[in-house]
């Protein structure tokens, strides 16, 4: 036998190593492509998104001849008395002041009564419970009854008055407003609030002082959702406001619009500009809370 026959060979794991090479490569690989997947979907949102704000605000810096002729491209000049002549012949000072009362009385009222309610379905045991809470998670669904709404306010006196726009809108906002509170107070430990009562507090009292300063996400949520609710809400004051002192933002641009067949097309998208840019720079202020304010919850609760 000859010698090179004796000598024992290594093992040849050349390949087996190729192949677990090969397959943190092709993880890389794997998650590269999600990520660039899900930037290029992110960014076309984006764009969908974004695109006809930034359009609608470069046409209210153009003349009415440009808005035509320029379609896709920057102002030549910078028109800012399409903005004036909006905010005169729209009269859009007063409906900017009816639209922050409505607005701001619908936060103040929809986070009181809701947060109670939130806290009181996450934090205590009651009888039928479960159900109150479901019936108001139905109520998120139903259509509201506008005829028996419009005949209690009229009963009421409350038609053509800033009361009578917030209350309908109140309403409204709670059921969801409830469930956003009830899922953030069920992620909170139990014993914030045992620790509080060892310190002589009341349930109302931590919830005051303990809870309520920590809940900002929630809060930041909840205000978001309804002011732009009741910033936006149109048909509840086409129906019951009659005065041009009581008329709301978007109830003051549809008669600008329709006043005279209005081709002036550049007052037009100022007077959509005004009444869109305080939602925009609300989102952009709280966007931050108002994500955490979502997410707060899914893991507990």
């Amino acid at each position: 036998m000859s010698k090179t026959s004796l000598v024992s060979q290594p093992p040849l794991t050349r390949p087996a190593q190729a192949t677990n090479d090969a397959k943190p490569r092709s993880l890389r690989l794997d998650s590269l492509l999600v990520t660039v997947g899900s930037h290029l979907i992110l960014a076309l949102f984006t764009i969908v998104i974004v695109y006809p704000v930034v359009w609608m605000l470069f046409a209210s810096l153009k003349s009415n001849s440009e808005i035509v002729t320029n379609v896709w491209g920057l102002p030549q000049t910078l028109q800012w008395e399409n903005y004036t002549g909006a905010w005169e012949s729209a009269d859009l000072g007063y409906a900017l002041l009816n639209s922050v009362i409505v607005s701001v009385g619908t936060v103040l009222v929809v986070t009181t009564l809701a947060a109670l309610a939130g806290f009181a379905f996450a934090k205590f045991s009651f009888r039928f419970a479960l159900t109150i809470f479901l019936i108001f998670v139905f109520t998120m669904h139903a259509p509201a009854p506008v005829i028996p709404l419009y005949v209690m306010l009229v009963k009421l006196g409350l038609t053509d008055s800033r009361i009578g726009l917030i209350l309908p809108m109140a309403a409204g906002g709670i059921p969801l407003a409830i469930f956003i509170f009830r899922a953030y107070f069920q992620s909170m430990p139990r014993e914030l609030l045992d620790a509080a009562k060892v310190d002589g507090c009341t349930e109302f009292v931590a919830f005051l002082r303990v809870v309520l300063p920590i809940s900002g996400p929630a809060l930041a949520t909840v205000a978001i959702l309804q002011f732009v609710g009741a910033w936006n809400e149109y048909f509840l004051a086409l129906i019951l406001v009659r005065s041009a002192e009581m008329r709301t933002i978007p109830l003051a641009i549809q008669v600008f619009f329709y006043a005279w067949g209005r081709t002036e097309w550049e007052q037009v998208f100022a007077a959509l500009s005004i009444g869109s840019l305080p939602m925009i720079l609300l989102y952009i202020i709280m966007q931050r809370q108002f994500i955490q304010g979502l997410t707060a919850g899914s893991l507990k609760g």
